[in-house]
């Protein structure tokens, strides 16, 4: 049922106007499709490496100034994190962690980093909407369609093991078409400034 299905999502880190959002703007029969889904894939399906955990304390430990109370705060609510104790959370991308790391090294600005964060998650987050709306739950609900036809379940085998498969293959291809995009992407808007900066200096 929905109460469920907000539990999970809130344990998926989705946060509560989202969930009302979603909510709102679901169809009613929709939800027992959303429900089996979220029933399948566990909250670490599609990412590619465990959590790490660490103290909130520790948090951008390794810029040369301490952390402020406001940046630790923008690292824990940009929802790469998930709280799991008073001063532990669960970073959800320890990759993601290490080029922060880097970026500390080579003296790059804290708030730059959470600056260039909040632009990659704002960013990325239209694009998975658009992959979970359109692709992966577009696919599940045929999925689902072609076994009520043949007077299969949504719950029985007919369904389930399609759909795993199914998002097994589908995973790394919508990760993947990020990264193969993104070179091109970046090149075009560098080469984009470049000529701008010229034509400013001309």
């Amino acid at each position: 049922g929905k109460l469920e299905l907000i539990r999970d999502l809130r344990q998926q880190g989705f946060r509560l106007d989202t969930i009302k959002d979603m909510l709102e703007n679901t169809p009613e029969g929709a939800w027992s499709e959303y429900s089996l889904i979220s029933g399948l894939f566990s909250t670490t399906f599609f990412t590619v490496e465990a959590p790490k955990r660490k103290a909130l304390s520790e948090m951008a430990s390794h810029w040369a100034t301490p952390a402020t109370p406001e940046q630790k705060e923008r690292l824990s609510q940009n929802g790469l994190y998930r709280r799991v104790g008073p001063d532990e959370v669960e970073i959800l991308s320890p990759a993601l962690e290490r080029i922060g790391i880097q970026l500390a090294e080579l003296h790059v600005p804290l708030d730059t980093v959470l600056d260039l964060q909040d632009t990659l998650i704002e960013h990325t987050r239209v694009i998975a909407k658009a992959y979970v709306e359109q692709l992966f739950l577009s696919l599940a609900k045929d999925v689902a369609a072609k076994a009520e036809s043949t007077g299969g379940k949504a719950t029985d085998g007919s369904v389930v093991e399609p759909l795993k498969a199914l998002f097994e293959r589908l995973r790394p291809l919508a990760i993947g078409s990020i990264s193969a995009a993104f070179p091109v992407v970046l090149q075009q808007e560098f080469d984009r400034s470049i000529q701008k900066q010229r034509k400013l200096r001309d």
